[in-house]
């Protein structure tokens, strides 16, 4: 799915971006080697953004809920 038509990336894009490290917005625009035109996109990178900081930051919480590994 194109997130951003101005500069025709994908969402596929952006999550390299954020496996590759980018933390921001504007490291994930940087990562991708272009730069923001009208700023639709923005809202689409926020919520990747944010779903990664969720999966990572529960990846951290179930060992110390006593739910990773449990059987």
């Amino acid at each position: 799915m194109y997130v951003c038509l101005c500069n025709a990336f994908t969402d596929r894009c952006v999550d390299r971006a954020i496996s590759a490290g980018a933390r921001t917005p504007g490291e994930v625009y940087r990562s991708i080697g272009v730069a923001p035109q009208c700023g639709r996109c923005m809202s689409e990178i926020r919520v990747r953004l944010n779903a990664r900081s969720d999966s990572v930051g529960l990846a951290y919480a179930l060992p110390e809920m006593g739910l990773a590994g449990a059987d």
